[in-house]
């Protein structure tokens, strides 16, 4: 039996610890093959993927992979293996547009070609300290599979960290809004990648703030079980996992989307609001957000991370309906419960930025043309459906949990040309209705994937029978 006490950080693929700022630059590639050998290959020229633990090191490029439905069944893996995992994946995110609300803007339909059938495979993610570093790997990959039998890349997408210049400004009407300091950016110009959870023998960055807060006020890290599985869960018990147990242990199931925003929206309908409401248009765009643009919470606290919402049950200086009190509640539904009601409910959040930052002045068609930007949504969970889609559904895409009805997220939720989102007054200020709320973010495709453990896609890559039919 495997020691589920220990965690093994070298089986322990990469993007699970984040690939931070030293690794600036990143290149996706989608990739398919046509049989379980070419299959088999492509893995083998994948490895050794980066680990965990590696990080520590600091290599020139850390490499990532993970596989959706379609990629474990063409590597011939045993009915067995394919039966036991859950349905939310073998479904794929396609399949479930209707709960995730992908409708209207986000209509498969509208996704990028190679989202609209089942045509991936295999997610490879890449990232580099420079674009030298990068570019020899992925010049030397591509050559690979050109010349290999029955493997291709079916589709690419570069990748980017922003971070923030107070010469580069990224303000709507109010200078005094621009970050000082340099701080991780994404498109709409706030502070990005602040509010992952503090996990137990892996990650515990900021745990106070990030963590599971008890009814005394406590904080502690997340169970490890809630995003790697083959670890206990936040219930004390093993989460359901696929089988045989050496499949499944130390790996996590991957969401992808790939969200466009439009910035020139986003700026202009604030611009709009602050008219009509009296108020500046970036202080607007922080309440329906729920922090500034540098980070800094609308909520007080001991520091950007270490803050609750209990002081604050009518949303008066964090409205309900803001993004960031919608995706992470913390202990919004009652300091009596701390963050119990929350805590099964966490995703670990590893987006990155593609396109170029639209600076203040500038139009996006200017700066990015048709291709536009946005973000790569990457989340990692032990279950999709507990997990993404119920945060997506439920807290994003319905308000009835924040006393909302039905006015979805400001800024990520689906909207229909009605949708509202009200900031209530303070004393100091009168209470808002920010009507008309416009698509800012739309998704453009991706898909649901297993990330395995290092050992597991080792054995993958391999030539002997194992696992397979």
């Amino acid at each position: 039996m495997t020691n589920h006490s220990i965690i093994d950080t070298k089986d322990v693929q990469a993007l699970f610890r984040g690939i931070g700022l030293h690794w600036p630059k990143g290149r996706f590639f989608f990739c398919r093959y046509e049989d379980d050998a070419a299959g088999r290959k492509l893995l083998k020229r994948l490895g050794p993927l980066t680990s965990f633990h590696a990080l520590k090191q600091k290599p020139n490029v850390v490499v990532n992979a993970a596989f959706n439905h379609a990629g474990l069944d063409m590597l011939k893996l045993d009915n067995d293996i394919l039966n036991s995992l859950p349905d939310d994946f073998t479904d794929g995110m396609r399949r479930r547009a209707d709960i995730n609300g992908d409708t209207g803007e986000s209509d498969p339909a509208l996704w990028d070609d190679i989202w609209k059938e089942d045509i991936v495979h295999l997610w490879v993610g890449v990232y580099a300290t420079d674009e030298i570093h990068l570019n020899a790997w992925c010049d030397d990959f591509t050559s690979w599979v050109e010349a290999a039998d029955g493997a291709s890349i079916v589709g690419q997408q570069d990748v980017s960290r922003i971070v923030s210049d107070k010469d580069v400004p990224v303000y709507i009407d109010d200078p005094g809004s621009q970050p000082q300091h340099p701080v991780l950016l994404e498109h709409f110009g706030f502070r990005d990648g602040m509010g992952n959870p503090a996990i137990k023998g892996l990650i515990e960055k900021h745990l106070d703030g990030a963590g599971a807060l008890d009814p005394e006020g406590n904080w502690s890290a997340l169970a490890t079980g809630e995003f790697l599985l083959g670890h206990v869960d936040g219930h004390g018990e093993m989460p359901v996992a696929p089988l045989p147990e050496a499949f499944a242990y130390n790996g996590s199931f991957l969401v992808l989307r790939k969200l466009a925003q439009d910035v020139d929206l986003f700026r202009g309908y604030l611009t709009e609001q602050a008219g009509k409401l009296g108020d500046n248009a970036d202080d607007i765009a922080a309440r329906m957000v729920g922090r500034r643009r540098d980070g800094t919470p609308l909520i007080k606290g001991k520091n950007d991370y270490d803050f609750t919402y209990a002081g604050d049950p009518e949303g008066r200086v964090c409205p309900m309906g803001a993004h960031l009190r919608r995706a992470n509640p913390r202990d919004s539904f009652g300091a009596q419960f701390g963050s119990a009601l929350v805590d099964r409910h966490r995703i670990l959040r590893r987006a990155i930025t593609y396109g170029e930052l639209v600076p203040h002045g500038k139009t996006q068609e200017e700066v990015n043309g048709k291709a536009g930007q946005g973000l790569i949504f990457l989340v990692l969970n032990a279950s999709i459906s507990r997990q993404f889609e119920f945060v997506q559904q439920q807290w994003i895409n319905y308000g009835n949990d924040f006393d909302q009805g039905n006015d979805s997220d400001p800024i990520t939720g689906l909207q229909n040309g009605d949708g509202q989102m009200v900031i209530p007054g303070d004393g100091d200020r009168q209470t808002m209705i920010c009507d008309e709320l416009k698509q800012f973010v739309s998704c453009r495709g991706g898909d649901y994937f297993f990330l395995p453990g290092i050992n597991a896609f080792k054995a993958l890559a391999s030539e002997s029978k194992g696992w397979r039919r």
